[in-house]
């Protein structure tokens, strides 16, 4: 077994090798740029990127430095799709595509080189973690594509998809558990799923190094309640489809920023990324549709010191309204049902839909142990102490256990839905 684990991890090397794919060029370049004391002027290096590169911004003006850079308009997802690409890799180049989040499917266009630093960032920021890029993944994802190509990619990248939802879930997480992967990797929500069931079916998960949750938002009592499922460590990637790896979570806990051709803003509270390096197509100040504050942790275990200090998400999904002049931020529904969920050792899913002004209901994957109306007093309790109101405080808070809501169709999940019309 042991010696088929290191072979098919050789193929996936070898495959990057084969399809001239430098990784480890680059992986050292990522390396040597965030290295401790490296001698690395970062906005120096970032102004030669863009010099070279030249891209457009949404001004339609070249970009030669980051002075520039910061002038140009925010990039959106429609007029990137409508931008005219200039220097379009050719035939031999790689696409990707993201269904979109926010209503705007989109595709993107990479060559070689530009796949590469993706993939160098992936491994730099896994090796940091014992992990090597190549070793055995169980992709808890959508179900796996049936198509020979998609068969053959998977095989030779070493990984194998398991869909844990619906019907047959129980099965689906046995037959896991007896591939023994590596490491896991996918949507937090359905991690969490097949985490309940090695739980609830008293399953002994071996071998496991890592569990890496990606493309939702996952909170400290469920990234607890994971590890202790699966007895490794759970690690959160901030992430898309255009950049892949944005930011890595340390063994200190900081979601750290990683990439070194990233140049990554905020604006009104909302995530601007530029790629200074890419040539396939023109990324500047473009627009995630994320919310998250940046922050200086001081810590230098990978990548910059600059950490995502709080991921708020879709920023079309920010805010709760108790009136038309009052509202708070929707994460704050997150922090109290996290309070709730460590005080009592709880672990189910959740959404919280706004139906209108001051009036909302929460919908769990399944009854809290100590009833719904336990839960609905204590998590109106927890709001008041977060949003320091007294008694006054109205709220129509009404919790329902809906099923059907969670890990059906592989989607992306997230906690709060705005419905109000503001």
């Amino acid at each position: 077994m042991k010696v088929w684990i290191l072979l098919r991890y050789l193929i996936a090397r070898i495959t990057f090798m084969a399809l001239r794919i430098p990784v480890t060029r680059f992986e050292k370049e990522v390396a040597e740029h965030w290295r401790v004391g490296a001698s690395i002027n970062r906005e120096g290096y970032l102004d030669r990127c863009l010099a070279q590169t030249r891209p457009c911004g949404a001004n339609g003006d070249e970009v030669c430095s980051l002075d520039e850079l910061e002038r140009q308009l925010p990039l959106t997802k429609k007029q990137l799709r409508e931008a005219t690409f200039k220097n379009q890799p050719e035939s031999t180049g790689f696409a990707r595509h993201t269904a979109g989040t926010t209503g705007e499917p989109t595709n993107i266009s990479l060559s070689r080189e530009e796949l590469a630093r993706m993939l160098a960032v992936r491994a730099y920021c896994y090796r940091k973690h014992g992990l090597r890029l190549g070793q055995r993944e169980a992709r808890i994802w959508g179900r796996a594509d049936a198509t020979l190509a998609a068969k053959l990619r998977d095989f030779l990248l070493n990984r194998k998809v398991f869909y844990p939802a619906e019907n047959g879930a129980d099965k689906v997480v046995s037959s896991l558990i007896d591939w023994r992967p590596e490491y896991l990797y996918g949507y937090s929500s359905l991690i969490l799923e097949a985490a309940r069931i090695v739980t609830n079916n008293k399953l002994r998960p071996a071998g496991i190094k890592a569990i890496i949750c990606t493309a939702e938002a996952i909170l400290p009592s469920q990234k607890e309640y994971i590890s202790k499922a699966f007895n490794a460590p759970v690690l959160e990637e901030y992430g898309s489809t255009e950049f892949d790896i944005i930011a890595f979570e340390c063994k200190s806990g900081h979601l750290h920023l990683v990439n070194p051709w990233l140049w990554v803003e905020t604006w009104n509270g909302e995530a601007l990324i530029s790629d200074v390096t890419r040539t396939s197509q023109s990324l500047v100040r473009y627009r995630l549709g994320d919310s998250f504050t940046l922050a200086n942790s001081g810590c230098r275990s990978l990548g910059s010191e600059w950490v995502i200090d709080e991921l708020r998400g879709r920023s079309i999904h920010q805010f709760a309204y108790l009136s038309p002049s009052e509202k708070f931020h929707a994460v704050v529904f997150g922090r109290a049902i996290d309070r709730y969920m460590s005080a009592y050792g709880e672990h189910f899913m959740f959404n919280v839909r706004q139906l209108d002004y001051a009036r909302f209901v929460i919908c769990v994957s399944e009854a809290p142990g100590r009833g719904l109306n336990h839960f609905e007093v204590n998590v109106i309790a927890e709001l008041r102490e977060l949003l320091s109101v007294d008694d006054e405080f109205g709220l129509d808070l009404s919790v329902r256990v809906d099923e059907d809501v969670f890990g059906k169709g592989g989607h992306k999940y997230t906690y709060f839905f705005q419905d109000l019309v503001v």
